[in-house]
């Protein structure tokens, strides 16, 4: 499979640098306006095109830029990508409708990657143009599933609730763990402390997840009157469980304003 990645940002690198690590017999192309990073990727396998001479001859053309970059991008691209061939997108806010107007091609899905991959443990959504055929579907899944964990959803809307709780979601484990270090450090631990706990206590937990559901592996922690059981009736009186849906809520408000122009 030959797959053209217009764009080599984080995501854009982190896909690159996943299906070269696959035996799936895939040929990688790309283009991006900074020759560094084309060097870069070229040590991975990647070969560099900055002037798009092999791009008409892929099956796949992923673009991997910013929002505000794809019509500029679509300009650049716009007549050298085969009519066979299927354009997959990441660009975050950007709908179907636009892509459609913009490149001005019939075969297109919508994905929406989270930045897992830079670590290899990305999980998206995606949704492919309506009237796909089975063919190009297929070859869609076999290509996301190369390089991150993945679903396909039944309507584009629901592309705004993934990335209001999986794209917008590190940020939130981020925000939470930084949280817990400010908490630490008020406690009396010095900054280094409080950094390894809450690291460690985190990356514990993300694995310790796999033994069971969250209300399941809580009461194995919160003993009746004790120390974890205080903290969550704390949590209980500030409305932590509303207030993280009314985020996710207004994250999911402001996808659907990004994919709606």
């Amino acid at each position: 499979m030959k797959i053209f990645i217009f764009g080599l940002g984080n995501m854009g690198s982190a896909i690159a640098q996943s299906i070269l690590k696959q035996k799936g017999g895939f040929q990688v192309y790309a283009s991006d306006h900074n020759p560094n990073k084309l060097r870069t990727a070229g040590k991975w396998g990647v070969i560099p095109d900055l002037g798009l001479k092999h791009l008409k001859k892929c099956d796949l053309v992923v673009i991997a830029v910013k929002p505000q970059d794809i019509s500029g991008s679509a300009q650049i691209l716009k007549g050298k990508i085969s009519a066979r061939a299927l354009i997959i997108s990441i660009a975050a806010g950007v709908s179907l409708k636009v892509l459609i107007r913009v490149f001005r091609h019939s075969k297109i899905v919508r994905l929406m990657p989270n930045m897992g991959l830079l670590v290899g443990e990305g999980v998206g959504a995606w949704k492919a143009l309506s009237g796909l055929s089975f063919s190009d579907k297929a070859l869609a899944k076999k290509f996301i599933s190369s390089f991150t964990e993945n679903f396909e959803v039944k309507s584009e809307a629901l592309i705004d609730a993934v990335t209001a709780i999986s794209g917008s979601g590190p940020a939130y484990f981020f925000y939470f763990a930084q949280a817990l270090e400010d908490a630490a450090r008020s406690l009396g631990l010095t900054q280094s402390q409080a950094a390894m706990l809450v690291r460690s206590t985190f990356f514990a937990s993300a694995k310790l997840q796999l033994f069971g559901d969250y209300g399941q592996l809580i009461k194995k922690i919160a003993s009746k009157k004790g120390t974890t059981e205080a903290a969550l009736q704390e949590f209980k009186k500030s409305g932590f469980k509303s207030s993280v849906k009314k985020a996710a809520s207004a994250a999911y408000k402001r996808a659907k304003e990004l994919s709606h122009g």
